[in-house]
């Protein structure tokens, strides 16, 4: 029996110029405590090069979806991404199979 597939969550943030400091802030804050859970391998925070600074990934590997199902039952969570995302212009997830493990 072959094993699950990691899974790779990407977000693609667009973020105000004015709001840009707090939002940082926030999400290496949430990386951080998210890097915690037991599930979670991986969480980076890029921006294109050459961007205007409007554009921010978060790309997160988890183990498998009940790594995920466990942090999103934390109390909480759901305040985090809301406290996040009213700082936000746009937000575009895609949610993936790892195929090159």
């Amino acid at each position: 029996m072959s094993q699950e597939p990691h899974i790779a969550i990407i977000v693609e943030y667009d973020v105000p110029e004015q709001n840009r400091n707090v939002f940082m802030d926030r999400l290496i804050e949430n990386c951080a405590a998210t890097l915690k859970d037991d599930g979670c391998l991986r969480m980076e925070v890029s921006q294109p090069i050459g961007g205007d600074g409007r554009v921010v990934f978060l790309t997160e590997r988890w183990r498998d979806q009940a790594s995920i199902d466990k942090h999103r039952q934390q109390p909480g969570h759901d305040e985090q991404h809301e406290r996040i995302d009213k700082l936000l212009t746009g937000k575009r997830v895609a949610k993936c199979h790892i195929l090159n493990d």
